[in-house]
């Protein structure tokens, strides 16, 4: 018992580092677009982050359609992009064969016909 009491203010004292899983991949934020009927555009501005890049040319493409080409420290970090249904946005270079991808979703949420009451039909008093 007495060695556990003296561990905890020595692991107390160490920092911890902890390295950042979201730096490490190509991600896009936020993934989800909702639009009131299928079919509707729907402009999704999206913030995008990248994994450490060789100093080649790379490629966006959203399903398989190109949508520009930057040297690394010019890839863009904000784009805007219009959704008709679900699509998938890939990261590309002239010597990867993999790609990193991220899957952009079109939800659809219908406008209730249904009003619901501002206040209660009876009272107590």
């Amino acid at each position: 018992m007495r060695i556990f009491l003296l561990a905890i203010p020595l692991l107390l004292h160490f920092p911890i580092y902890a390295k950042d899983k979201n730096s490490a991949r190509f991600s896009a934020y936020p993934n989800e677009c909702i639009t009131a009927q299928k079919g509707e555009i729907c402009i999704l501005p999206i913030t995008l982050t990248y994994p450490e890049m060789s100093s080649r040319e790379h490629c966006l493409h959203i399903n398989n359609r190109l949508l520009g080409c930057w040297l690394p420290d010019k890839l863009p970090t904000d784009l805007s992009i219009e959704l008709y249904a679900d699509s998938t946005l890939t990261l590309m270079s002239e010597d990867e064969n993999k790609a990193p991808f991220v899957t952009l979703k079109v939800k659809y949420r219908q406008a209730s016909t249904h009003r619901r009451r501002v206040r209660n039909p009876w009272s107590l008093f």
